[in-house]
C-alpha cells in the first residue's frame, strides 16, 4: 500500500496469516528513533485512518532534522482488512505480548490472547522492531473512550499532547490489560509509550481535526526533549 510513498526508507516484515506484509516507513530523519503505530486493533479505524492520514499529508515533514520517524500505519492488516479487533487467527495482539502478567484466559471473547504469549507473527516483529530501533518513545493509535494513556516515564509528553487535544491523561486505562503493549514496551522496559484512545465512532474530519495538531506536539515534545516524564 505504500511502497510507492515518497520516504527516506521502506520495509515490509511478515508476512502476516492472511499473507500480507506488515509495512514500516521511514519518513524523516534525525538524532533519535521515534516510533508511530496504527491498526493494531482492525475495527478500530480511527487510529489507522489517523496515521495513515498524517503519512499521505505529510504533516510529519515538521520533524525532519529533528528525529527519525518510522510509521507503521497498520500492524494488524488482516484484520484492519476484516475489520475485526483480532487478528488473522483470532488472537488480540494486544493481549498477546509477552509480558509478566501475560494471562492465557481471555478475560472476554474479544480478548483472545493465543496459544502462548509472543505467539503472533505481528508480536514477533513488534517486538524485533523495537528491540532493532531502541526509539525514544512510541506512539499506539486506538479508539475507544477519548483518553491519552501513558505507559511508563512520559508524563510530560502526554501533557504535551492533552494541551493541544484536550484530552484526559491516565497512567491507567482503567481495567486489567494482560499481555498488553503499553505494559511490554512502557512499564517493563521503560520506553515512553503513548496510546491515544481516539472518540470511537468519530468521522473522518473530527479525527484530523482533533487530533492532528496533536500528535504532531507529541512527537514534536518526544523529539526534542530526551526527559519526557
Amino acid at each position: 500500500m505504500f511502497k510507492d510513498h515518497q520516504s527516506h526508507e521502506y520495509r515490509t516484515y511478515g508476512p502476516t496469516s492472511g499473507g500480507r506484509p506488515i509495512e514500516m516507513l521511514q519518513v524523516t530523519r534525525g538524532p533519535v528513533n521515534l516510533l508511530l503505530i496504527g491498526g493494531v486493533h482492525g475495527d478500530e479505524y480511527e487510529g489507522f485512518f489517523l496515521v495513515e492520514e498524517f503519512l499521505r499529508t505529510e504533516k510529519y515533514k515538521a520533524l525532519d532534522g529533528k528525529a527519525n520517524l518510522w510509521v507503521i500505519p497498520r500492524l494488524n492488516p488482516d484484520g484492519c482488512e476484516a475489520k475485526t479487533r483480532t487478528n488473522g487467527n483470532g488472537v488480540d495482539l494486544n493481549r498477546n505480548m509477552p509480558t509478566k502478567d501475560w494471562d492465557p484466559v481471555a478475560r472476554k471473547e474479544r480478548y483472545q490472547p493465543g496459544p502462548s504469549a509472543g505467539s503472533e507473527i505481528e508480536t514477533k516483529e513488534i517486538i524485533k522492531i523495537v528491540e532493532d530501533l531502541k526509539p525514544r518513545a512510541i506512539f499506539t493509535m486506538h479508539s475507544w473512550n477519548p483518553m491519552i494513556n501513558y505507559n511508563g516515564p512520559c508524563q510530560k509528553l502526554a501533557e504535551a499532547m492533552a494541551a493541544v487535544n484536550k484530552y484526559v491523561i491516565d497512567d491507567d486505562i482503567g481495567y486489567p490489560t494482560p499481555g498488553s503493549f503499553g505494559t511490554w514496551a512502557g512499564w517493563e522496559r521503560k520506553i515512553p509509550t503513548i496510546t491515544l484512545e481516539i472518540q470511537r465512532d468519530s468521522t473522518h474530519e473530527t479525527i484530523w481535526k482533533e487530533h492532528a495538531e496533536g500528535l504532531l506536539a507529541g512527537l514534536m515534545f518526544a523529539a526534542e526533549n530526551e526527559t519526557l516524564g
